[in-house]
């Protein structure tokens, strides 16, 4: 079975599972509320509407567009438009950010437009080879509305997890200050109920997250069909972003997701960490919790994209 065919097969199948559950919980919170359940759909709906709209402006806030006439810069805005036209989507904008890491990331949306953000760090440290398989990775995603698809199934986690902190909050706040017996009950229910659906958040956001996994994969796969056998700088660049991230320590509570799933390594030359990577035995559970597969991962299906007849796309 061919690499794209077998990511297609776990895909459908990651978004059936991702689905189905969430319908389930989204069906015992409406019956649990003797609300009709078209209604949870139409406030999902309108929150999905909300973030969709305001996630460009939040997302990228220290950003600068970069012009096709930009004298520093316009030949990242050249490769993206050059990137686009090879995978036969509309141009995206372009946008350099001031964070202190190696990141690329697609966003946006169709009243925006389309984006592709790529951190300075980032051009320090790739070639432009590099940097052109990476911009085919994001303008992957911009290709398979992943952006659109990953708001949509992480909807109801993110509504759960929300509704799950408060209750929680509330519940140690209303026991910290209680009176009488009466706050007591409360309180040690608020903190039942916020602990039960932080469970079932935890639960669904596993099956969230290896759907994005998926996602990632796939954006990886269209690297390879853009540049063939130079997508194995996609690999080079991976490596240097994950030695480059080995100094630089993330704050979690401030949403950052960057192009590669932190991981430790020692190596410092990135060509010897690939090869690395390529002999890895990884374990299947080594990225459950993350929005990225671990990097050894990534570089074994991009080297059996490009590289293996019987694997081929």
């Amino acid at each position: 079975m061919s690499v794209e065919s077998n990511l297609k097969i776990k895909m459908t199948l990651a978004l059936l599972l991702t689905i189905s559950s969430e319908g389930v919980v989204a069906y015992i919170i409406a019956s649990f509320l003797h609300l009709p359940f078209i209604i949870i759909f139409i406030f999902l709906g309108i929150f999905w509407l909300i973030q969709w709209l305001i996630s460009p402006y939040l997302v990228a806030r220290n950003a600068v567009e970069i012009t096709p006439n930009d004298p520093y810069y316009g030949w990242i805005y050249e490769i993206v438009r050059e990137t686009a036209m090879k995978t036969k989507t509309v141009t995206p904008k372009v946008f350099l950010v001031d964070q202190p890491f190696p990141n690329a990331f697609a966003y946006g949306n169709y009243v925006t437009g389309k984006r592709v953000a790529i951190t300075r760090p980032l051009l320090d440290i790739l070639t432009p080879e590099e940097l052109r398989a990476v911009i085919g990775h994001e303008i992957g995603h911009i290709k398979h509305n992943d952006v659109e698809i990953g708001m949509a199934i992480g909807l109801i986690p993110t509504v759960l997890g929300f509704i799950s902190n408060l209750l929680i909050n509330l519940g140690w706040i209303t026991l910290i200050f209680a009176v009488d017996e009466s706050d007591i009950i409360f309180g040690i229910i608020m903190l039942a109920i916020g602990g039960a659906l932080f469970i079932v958040t935890f639960l669904l956001q596993i099956f969230v997250l290896w759907f994005n996994r998926l996602r990632e994969s796939y954006a990886d796969l269209n690297s390879v069909k853009l540049f063939g056998k130079d997508a194995w700088n996609l690999a080079t660049a991976l490596a240097k972003i994950e030695i480059y991230m080995q100094n630089i320590r993330l704050d979690p509570f401030t949403g950052i997701i960057v192009t590669a799933a932190p991981v430790k390594v020692k190596q410092t030359n990135p060509d010897l960490l690939v090869d690395e990577w390529l002999h890895k035995k990884v374990s299947p559970l080594s990225d459950i919790l993350s929005t990225h597969p671990d990097p050894a991962k990534r570089v074994q299906m991009i080297y059996k994209a490009i590289f293996t007849p019987s694997r081929a796309l």
